[in-house]
């Protein structure tokens, strides 16, 4: 006598609540910086999965700008005041903050097209905060 075999466990359930459209406008978001992020709030104001995410691509992507531009000031700053060995150490800092940002942009761009609610570190709340 043979056992019946079971039928495989049907695939797992996309997020509940989210459209493909969204996880799309999501990705767009995060991979095209402020811009794909100003696309994402203007052609889907209503959808909260999306500005969700646009507004954390949009507070990520204003943060790295914003800080380069403090470190190329303090840079030149250094730079007038001949403290040569201080302008090298901070002569790193754009790229490597500029790294960081890219790299948790396409964490937030696999997030959100996976149809994932994934709050960014640090920058999450801040965008929380952000009424559009």
């Amino acid at each position: 006598m043979c056992a019946e075999v079971p039928p495989p466990p049907p695939p797992p359930p996309a997020e509940a609540g989210v459209s493909s459209e969204s996880k799309l406008f999501g990705l767009i978001a995060w991979i095209l910086g402020i811009i794909g992020a100003i696309i994402a709030i203007v052609l889907k104001k209503d959808d909260k999965f999306v500005m969700f995410h646009a507004k954390q691509s949009l507070v990520l992507w204003i943060a790295v700008i914003a800080i380069d531009i403090i470190i190329f000031i303090l840079s030149i700053t250094l730079s007038i005041l001949r403290l040569g060995i201080l302008t090298l150490l901070f002569g790193w800092l754009p790229s490597l903050i500029g790294l960081a940002g890219l790299i948790i942009a396409i964490i937030g761009a696999l997030k959100a097209y996976s149809g994932e609610w994934w709050s960014a570190p640090i920058i999450g709340s801040f965008a929380e905060k952000i009424s559009l």
